[in-house]
């Protein structure tokens, strides 16, 4: 399934999931709704905590996704770990205040696993966000959040009456499950406006209508909102001389071009062709989608297709809160079937889970030992003549970092944008670190590399997809 899909699906499950989630704030030790709704948005906005979960995705009895999750926030850095399909470690993502460390998954042949880091000088006071931080405290507080919760405390009304809740070793379990005929109307309706719109994202492809092996003929189509909007095209080409393939495949065609009125490249059954002109709009025409119009979507996936209905039939969330109001667990699951807009149905089951510990006390590192002391903007600058760099590195078999390896270079052999950088013996005629004297803004250097602001963006902690 695709990860599109997958956050669509997850989207209007998790948005029913979270009222489920509301509804068991329902009655907690003499303050029903109030002790657990603030936990829940206590626990999602920036704080330091050890959050660890899991959600599986069922259709129709076959487990189709198993997503694991495992983020470490601290004051002054964040860790998180990342996950595969069954639930193995494959990699993590550091973060803090000048340094970032990734591994990059990138195994060459040999078996040797490369490593990334982002390396930027800050003095900046380190502010990250876990996999479940929504909030910044800022956010927490504001005017616009204050009326969400209001909006919330009216759509839950009389639900907080079905909930049960018990008391055991300074824990407070709240319990309660909502059905279909218990969901308010209010609620109907914002399901029913995001199944509508799952179906406003568009998939698209080219059609080959004709070729002649001057003149291409073809069709570009979209679909969004079940209706087919199609382009058909005409464009004259110019096969490649032998020259002109080889340059295109050593890399090197644009650079050896030397054309003025150059249009640009065009594939034709995976083979490249230079376009000779402006391509010609012969017709353009919108027709109702079909089954066949999905057919590299994958093949019997109900959630390729745009929704057309969402029947829930349960939702169970149970949630433990401490004496202090700090959330420690939370245990949703729900089930429901799903029409699409072809009249396919599929039974659904939605399980999610989190656990919350070391509140106020987590202080991740880097899983790389003597990363930080090393990784530093000195360093960087005494081998590349640069304070802030993206680099690139292999470890040592005691795990630590190979200072050898250290390289701009990607694995695969590119820099990005920037040219390649000069071998590990020339670090000893890289200009003295200038930062015994003064820190300008940026530095005098060689046009292997340019220039960078002393201060550049710290970067986010990327997204986890539970």
């Amino acid at each position: 399934m695709k990860k599109s899909v997958r956050i669509r699906l997850f989207s209007l499950l998790v948005a029913a999931a979270v009222l489920g989630g509301a509804v068991t704030a329902a009655a907690i030790m003499g303050s029903p709704y109030e002790t657990l709704k603030y936990a829940v948005l206590d626990a999602v906005t920036e704080r330091n905590a050890t959050i660890e979960g899991i959600a599986t995705l069922t259709v129709n009895g076959v487990q189709t996704e198993n997503s694991k999750t495992h983020s470490i926030q601290g004051d002054k850095s964040s860790l998180v770990y990342r996950f595969d399909d069954e639930g193995n470690n494959v990699g993590f993502y550091y973060s803090t205040n000048g340094l970032s460390v990734s591994s990059l998954g990138f195994v060459m042949d040999d078996g040797t696993e490369w490593y990334s880091a982002s390396v930027y000088r800050s003095d900046k006071y380190y502010s990250g966000r876990s996999m479940a931080s929504f909030f910044s405290d800022d956010e927490r507080n504001s005017a616009a959040m204050r009326f969400f919760e209001l909006l919330a405390d009216t759509v839950i009304g009389d639900l907080k009456n079905n909930i049960t809740m018990t008391s055991e070793n300074g824990v407070r379990r709240v319990q309660g499950t909502l059905t279909e005929s218990q969901v308010p109307e209010i609620v109907k309706a914002g399901l029913d406006m995001l199944i509508e719109q799952s179906g406003g994202g568009y998939h698209g492809g080219t059609n080959k209508v004709s070729f002649d092996g001057r003149v291409y003929v073809y069709e570009d189509y979209r679909i969004n909102q079940g209706v087919k909007s199609v382009t058909v095209c005409r464009q004259q080409v110019l096969p490649m001389t032998a020259e002109e393939r080889e340059n295109w495949d050593n890399g090197t065609f644009y650079e050896n071009l030397g054309k003025e009125d150059f249009w640009g490249i065009t594939y034709i059954d995976d083979v490249p062709y230079i376009a000779d002109g402006a391509r010609t709009v012969v017709d353009d025409y919108k027709v109702p989608a079909t089954i066949d119009d999905y057919g590299d979507y994958d093949e019997g996936d109900l959630f390729s297709m745009p929704m057309k209905s969402l029947a829930i039939k349960y939702i169970h969330g149970e949630a433990d809160v401490d004496m202090d109001g700090n959330l420690l667990r939370v245990n949703l699951s729900g089930t429901c079937t799903v029409t699409d807009v072809f009249g396919r149905t599929s039974d659904v089951e939605v399980k999610a889970s989190a656990d919350f510990s070391d509140i106020g006390t987590s202080d991740p590192a880097c899983p790389i030992p003597g990363a930080e002391q090393l990784l530093t903007p000195e360093f960087v600058y005494s081998l590349f003549g640069n304070e802030s760099m993206s680099v690139y590195f292999t470890l040592n078999e005691d795990g630590s970092i190979n200072e050898d390896s250290v390289t701009t270079t990607h694995p695969r052999g590119w820099t990005g944008m920037s040219p390649p950088m000069p071998p590990m013996a020339a670090a000893a005629d890289a200009p003295a670190y200038p930062y015994a004297v003064a820190a300008p803004s940026a530095y005098e250097v060689t046009t292997i590399v340019p220039a960078v602001p002393d201060v550049p963006e710290v970067p986010e902690t990327p997204e986890v997809d539970w």
